[in-house]
């Protein structure tokens, strides 16, 4: 099997496959009987290397001994996987698709296996494709095979070649039958010839092709050709009247005389009686041996010039289902040849450009085709000269009907047999729906959480787990006052402009919305996916938010002034889906949520902008200059937490000013918490004395004055 021939056109396959399921690599494996191992007949990627496993072993194994396709979307859980081949081929398999490959004695010869499905998870659509692809397949090894056989008899009987090349160059199996009996008369010279088939059902033979008794059927269970059929074995017969076997009807029916009769049996390739040819009354004189053999000869020939017609009408329901297959893909398909003339497109393609269908495009020069058009299929040159498969994305068309078209585009090149570039393929996939929705859920969640929202049927990403992550808690100060200055309108027009503006920040640094709580924020970073710098990004979107907000008050002159508390705390909650049936939200429940809450209300209290809570301190304390605040015993709590806000990043060295400061609270907060009231309140007199502006070193002097007059 291992011929140029079949390894081009399985290659060319499996090319069709990876773009119809749109996975990045293919591989067909053949099932090595005599070893029971699979092998790599043709494996993308892998130009010069043939994968070898034992039958059973790995995922595509199990698919051979299990002898059903399989699908698995996280390979390296599954527990078949075979992680060897990966670390041989320094690839990491994703996902896969396999399907058996079978033979028409119902036989498994192989799978084909596709890897990685690109941006999504293989399903049923994807599974009727391979198997149909893997039908495909099949008859090329078939035909392969029985190419292969025909041309070791055409070279063995040379005797045969005039006769062998009329008969298998015609396909279609109606006119074929007529064709062998004609043949085989002209071999043996004989008056008629007839080829009966075997009837397994009814246990008869029957013929509508015989020379000499043109449009009549004959059936058969007796006679010297029901004998060779049971027998197996070829029978000249010189004086058939005189033997026991001969059955005169047909000659009383027909009013012909049979003189001589040479009946060969043709097998199929199982080896079973496909049917009797049978030549009747030898023109000059009797049928011999040699007449015998060259009959037999004949006969192997009939058996695959059948089988060729009939795999041929096979190929050709298969190419109409492919064909078929191929218009309900849903992507828009044009082959381009190496002159660059249209050969074919699909149905799709034209609804989908919203072409005309009488405009038929067949040899259609790409130079000719409307300048739109023209623009989009103008890479197939380059494909053709040099042989590079071509990807463009998100392609926006404007259809002559001011349709909005968003296209991805795959140009692969099409070689024939011999590796010669013959034009090309385009698959025109059409992504307009999936670019609105994405669009549109862009406004009520982050990208990354869109794209499992869409790819997930069952949502199972969104399942109640245990995660760490840092919550971010945003809100206007004054509000109250706000709306009694502002009309309704003017408010919920104010509040869209500040939230757009806030979520933009959030959405910058792989934050998720979580809700808006009347004119809060409540933002979560590390679910679905927790990172290493969640905590981190909290604080950068929390420092964006005061930059977007100080232009915000800029632009809009005509309101207000907004000022913003921020409060962000990090540890761990449980993410997830909480609702009914019928409507649920995606939220996050636990303390960090409690603590971002309070920290968020606590900015009022200490007259600054932004509060952290000690875990949060803890994972930023590298990156920012951070100030001890207070420590803060939250409710339902049994132990106090120590609360900081972020002064600047450690890339800006501190002011002398704020150092001194700092200082001077950090002692006084010291002093304090051991309730020395008065020593804490001369630190926090020298901290004000630098800045009478601080919000918690004013706050501390008047708990120091309240507790020094109680110890009076």
């Amino acid at each position: 099997m291992n011929n140029k021939r079949l390894l081009a056109e399985v290659n060319g396959i499996l090319e069709a496959v990876s773009t119809a399921v749109e996975a990045e690599r293919s591989t067909f494996f053949v099932l090595n009987k005599e070893s029971s191992e699979l092998e790599s007949l043709v494996a993308q990627g892998l130009a010069h290397v043939t994968l070898r496993l034992p039958a059973g072993k790995g995922i595509v194994g199990s698919v051979i001994t299990g002898q059903q396709p399989v699908i698995v979307n996280h390979v390296q859980h599954h527990p078949l996987f075979d992680k060897s081949i990966d670390e041989q081929l320094a690839f990491v398999t994703r996902s896969t698709l396999c399907v058996p490959v079978w033979n028409d004695a119902g036989q498994i010869i192989g799978a084909i296996q596709c890897l990685n499905k690109v941006d999504d998870f293989f399903d049923g659509k994807d599974l009727a494709v391979l198997q149909g692809f893997a039908a495909l397949v099949s008859l090329l090894v078939k035909n392969a095979t029985l190419y292969h056989a025909s041309e070791q008899i055409k070279s063995s009987f040379s005797a045969l070649l005039e006769v062998s090349a009329a008969v298998s160059s015609e396909l279609d199996l109606d006119a074929l039958i007529p064709l062998i009996m004609t043949k085989a008369a002209e071999l043996t010279q004989a008056d008629r010839s007839s080829l009966f088939f075997m009837d397994e059902q009814q246990n008869e033979l029957w013929t509508k092709y015989a020379k000499g008794l043109e449009n009549v059927v004959v059936r058969t269970n007796k006679g010297i050709v029901k004998l060779v059929a049971d027998n197996r074995q070829p029978c000249i017969v010189n004086k058939p009247y005189e033997h026991p076997a001969f059955d005169p009807a047909v000659d009383r029916q027909t009013g012909y005389t049979t003189r001589s009769l040479l009946s060969v049996p043709v097998f199929n390739s199982a080896n079973g009686i496909l049917g009797v040819i049978q030549v009747i009354n030898k023109v000059d004189g009797e049928f011999t041996t040699k007449d015998l053999t060259i009959l037999k000869r004949f006969a192997g020939q009939i058996s695959i010039a059948i089988r060729n017609a009939r795999l041929f009408n096979e190929s050709q329901g298969m190419k109409n289902h492919l064909s078929a297959l191929v218009d309900n893909l849903g992507n828009g398909i044009v082959t381009v040849d190496k002159f660059c003339r249209i050969q074919t497109a699909n149905e799709v393609f034209y609804k989908m450009f919203d072409l005309d269908q009488d405009q038929c495009l067949q040899n259609e020069p790409i130079e000719r085709l409307s300048r739109d058009l023209k623009s989009i299929v103008a890479c197939n040159a380059q494909t053709i000269a040099t042989g590079k498969k071509h990807y463009e994305y998100d392609i926006a068309f404007q259809t002559r009907k001011s349709k909005h078209v968003v296209i991805n585009l795959s140009v692969l090149p099409m070689q024939n047999p011999g590796g010669e570039i013959i034009g090309t393929i385009n698959v025109f996939f059409d992504v307009t729906q999936e670019k609105r929705i994405r669009s549109n859920l862009s406004r009520y969640m982050p990208q990354h959480l869109i794209k499992e929202v869409i790819s997930n049927d069952n949502l199972s990403i969104v399942k109640g787990k245990y995660v760490k992550c840092s919550v971010l808690f945003a809100d206007i100060r004054n509000f109250t006052t706000l709306t009694e200055e502002l009309g309704a309108i003017q408010i919920v027009e104010l509040l869209n402009k500040f939230f757009n503006a806030m979520v933009t920040s959030v959405h910058a640094r792989d934050g998720i919305i979580d809700k808006f709580i009347g004119d809060a924020i409540m933002a979560v970073f590390g679910v679905p996916y927790q990172q290493r710098l969640d905590a981190l990004n909290a604080i950068q979107c929390a420092i964006d938010m005061f930059k977007i907000l100080n232009a915000f008050n800029c632009e809009q002159k005509d309101h207000p002034v907004l000022n913003i508390g921020i409060g962000i705390a990090t540890g761990n909650v449980v993410s997830g889906n909480i609702g009914s049936a019928e409507r649920f939200e995606y939220t996050v429940i636990g303390d960090p949520v409690n603590i971002a809450a309070r920290l968020e209300s606590a900015t009022k209290e200490y007259k600054v902008h932004l509060l952290i809570c000690e875990n949060t301190y803890k994972q930023v304390a590298s990156r920012f200059h951070c100030r001890e605040i207070d420590t803060i015993l939250f409710k339902g709590k049994q132990k106090p937490v120590k609360i900081y806000t972020v002064v600047q990043g450690k890339d800006q060295p501190l002011s002398a000013d704020y150092v001194q400061i700092a200082g001077f609270y950090a002692k006084g907060l010291h002093h304090y918490r051991l309730r020395e009231f008065s020593a804490a309140r001369q630190q926090f007199q020298s901290a004000y004395l630098l800045n009478d502006q601080d919000g918690p070193t004013r706050l501390f002097l008047d708990r120091c004055q309240t507790a020094l007059s109680h110890v009076r």
